[in-house]
């Protein structure tokens, strides 16, 4: 693909904003300060020679053109996060619990999880509500679930206010609620057990609660049918099973490399609409800030009932699980500094950057470093290569990756490198960086390295106003080959909002956050894709919206698509974000867009085996015509009818997604659409409204939400 830029300005824009978000925040002054420090001339002919990550890592912090402002500045690097309050816990539970009482349950949800979320742990500030701020928050708020019959959320609530300690006194209702929850999703004799405790922390004085508890306990006899599961998104099988190489991927799927397209998947044999092609957890993925309280910081989910880090604000969980998961990994670096971070203007993408270093600790990133980085100068000790062997194969090992190390990818690669080494085939157009460009990415490697200084990241750190060590060096080249690739190669995540009156009217996609996905990252990009993606959670899900034959390209779409976008936007747009100039049939052959696009246009497929020349519609059918590929006269009559009857097949599928039955519509629209490419070329407007609809109905098994009203909306 070319590289011609049609826009210089617009890209050095794009770049900058994959670093860092608008105009908000100091890094972009810190960076401009050191730009200005520098001056062009040590920027190009100095900093622009340097070669290696490491170098330039180095340089930032060492040259003496640019050192005192470099370390001037990040030695004012310090905690700052939202802390915990209990005076704010407790104004919000009190006006939480005036809602419940007014029966707004909804809002007062709402002001309960604030409650629990600003609460410190039980013990902490005993001034406010004797210590027990958290435990009464959670009480509180499965006070309101019970009222709404949300047992399991009011469960796990009281669960966890038992498991922060509460005072004798709150044990009797305590344990009270939790029979009723029990026994409401079918654990009676678990209620039982729970409901006996109640009546051993009831004074002597409380006859008539104990009376009570015995009528419950008695009810116990009569079971409750607990309520139906709510519908969870599923995750696809992958269709075909997996990828022997890449285990993420289909066996349907194979990875090429062309001096052209680089690394990139293709068809290993014939794949029909609607199969799935892959299925793969993140590497590393980041919500944007604006989700952190809405969504489980962990596992993207929409949050209902979250719980809070014992240290900070800042951030929710949808449940003591991921909690516990993020505490052992990255959150314990990234808690104390998280509004900092936030505060800088970094990009989500410079977060996710800096997530893949905090969610894998010190000692595996130098292995990562050691492994992935070969023009490293040696600051950190290599691995042998026999311990670079044991290492590959450990990690086939743990991913269920049969094979011996002879046994070669196309590209010449063993097997294992494509697990042990996810991210080292991903391309960072280092060739084609500007030298100021790296620059600013060194320097938000040279924050972020402070930034783990501070938190205690390092075993034994530098000095905040010194040059990095060797080994804080080497993170900080790690940091900035991430922030290289991540530009080119990261994912947003979305969810589907669903129409508050159907299903798919009025439904939008959500951006919530953004991941990298080593193996999607190989698909390569046309503005008429051959796939859409979805997500169940965190994890990326790839199915076929067009049918294709064994080598062609299996290609998604970055964003500009050839029905909403003309050519030269397109191109503007591509060359510009990703550095390349689309050479896909869409931009080749100049489709149109929606506006002016027909089904009359539509090429028919000579009918003559072994010929794909596309020929138009005729204008009388029962006519000959000759072709001008093969030659040979033929008939379009049962070609034409056959498109009409495709086109009455998306008319079906389309209505039985109007009825809201998308696996129906799924499975009709699929077969049309295959129907339509053995007899047709595209572009046919029908075709690619039934792509869009069958592409929804794909959306509806990921990550759905449907906004909630509050009590007094009309």
């Amino acid at each position: 693909m070319s590289s011609e830029d049609p826009d210089p300005f617009y890209r050095v824009r794009c770049s900058a904003e994959t670093l860092q978000s608008g105009s908000k925040g100091f890094f972009r002054e810190f960076s401009e300060a050191v730009t200005e420090a520098a001056g062009p001339a040590w920027i190009s002919k100095i900093f622009g020679k340097l070669e290696r990550d490491e170098d330039r890592i180095r340089a930032v912090f060492t040259d003496p053109k640019v050192s005192d402002t470099v370390l001037g500045t990040l030695g004012h690097v310090k905690e700052l996060y939202r802390d915990k309050d209990a005076a704010i816990s407790r104004g919000k539970r009190l006006e939480g619990a005036f809602y419940a009482a007014e029966n707004y349950h909804n809002r007062a949800l709402l002001l309960l999880s604030q409650a629990v979320l600003r609460a410190p742990i039980n013990g902490v500030e005993k001034s406010v509500d004797g210590g027990f701020t958290l435990a009464l928050a959670l009480l509180a708020r499965a006070d309101v679930f019970l009222a709404q019959r949300e047992y399991l959320f009011a469960l796990e609530d009281i669960k966890l206010a038992a498991s922060e300690g509460v005072p004798d006194s709150m044990r009797s209702q305590l344990y009270r609620k939790m029979g009723v929850c029990q026994r409401n999703i079918g654990e009676s004799e678990k209620a039982r057990v729970c409901l006996e405790l109640a009546g051993r922390f009831l004074g002597p004085e409380a006859v008539i609660e104990r009376e009570t508890l015995l009528k419950e306990i008695d009810a116990l006899r009569s079971p409750v049918q607990p309520e139906e599961p709510k519908r969870e998104p599923r995750i696809p099988q992958l269709t075909g099973g997996p990828n022997p190489s890449y285990p993420r991927l289909s066996r349907l799927v194979k990875i090429e490399e062309t001096p052209t397209a680089g690394r990139h998947a293709v068809a290993a044999e014939e794949i029909h609409v609607s199969e799935t092609l892959a299925v793969e957890p993140p590497l590393a993925a980041c919500l944007v800030p604006e989700n952190y309280g809405s969504h489980c910081q962990n596992c993207f989910t929409r949050l209902r009932a979250p719980v809070g880090c014992p240290t900070c604000s800042s951030v929710a969980f949808c449940g003591t699980k991921c909690r516990d998961e993020a505490m052992d990994s990255y959150h314990k670096f990234e808690c104390k500094i998280i509004a900092l971070l936030i505060g800088s203007g970094m990009s989500v993408l410079s977060t996710v950057a800096f997530r893949m270093i905090t969610q894998d600790g010190l000692k595996k990133c130098l292995e990562t470093y050691n492994r992935e980085m070969p023009e490293s100068t040696g600051t950190v000790a290599k691995l042998s290569k026999s311990a670079r062997r044991r290492q590959r194969k450990k990690k086939l090992k743990e991913n269920g990756i049969g094979g011996t190390d002879d046994e070669q990818e196309t590209s010449g690669r063993d097997k294992s490198e494509a697990v042990v080494r996810p991210t080292h085939s991903l391309v960072t157009h280092a060739d084609k960086r500007p030298a100021e460009d790296f620059l600013h990415r060194s320097l938000m490697a040279a924050f972020l390295v402070k930034c783990l200084q501070r938190v205690g990241f390092f075993e034994k750190p530098s000095k905040i106003n010194e040059p990095p060590s060797g080994e804080e060096t080497a993170i900080g080249a790690l940091l900035l080959r991430y922030l290289q690739f991540l530009q080119f190669n990261a994912h947003e995540i979305f969810e589907t909002r669903l129409g508050s009156e159907h299903k798919f009217r009025g439904s939008k996609q959500l951006y919530i956050g953004v991941a990298i996905y080593p193996s999607v990252a190989l698909f390569n990009h046309d503005c008429y894709p051959a796939v859409t993606r979805y997500f169940v959670g965190k994890n990326i899900v790839i199915r076929a919206t067009r049918p294709l034959k064994s080598g062609e390209p299996v290609a998604e779409n970055y964003g500009p698509i050839f029905t909403k976008r003309t050519l030269s936007e397109r191109q503007r747009s591509l060359a510009s974000r990703y550095w390349f100039r689309c050479q896909c049939t869409a931009c080749k052959e100049d489709w149109q867009t929606f506006k002016t696009l027909t089904n009359d246009s539509t090429r028919l497929r000579c009918p003559t085996e072994g010929c794909s020349r596309g020929l138009a519609q005729p204008r009388d059918p029962s006519k000959l015509i000759k072709c001008p590929g093969c030659q040979s006269k033929v008939s379009l009559e049962k070609r034409l009818a056959s498109l009409r009857e495709c086109e009455a097949k998306y008319t079906r599928g389309l209505d039985t997604m109007e009825a809201e039955r998308p696996e129906e519509a799924v499975e009709e629209l699929a077969k049309a659409i295959d129907e339509f490419h053995q007899i047709a070329l595209p572009p046919h407007r029908d075709t690619h409204l039934a792509q869009i609809g069958i592409a929804a109905c794909m959306a509806d098994s990921g990550n759905t939400w449907t906004p909630m009203r509050m009590e007094n909306e009309t």
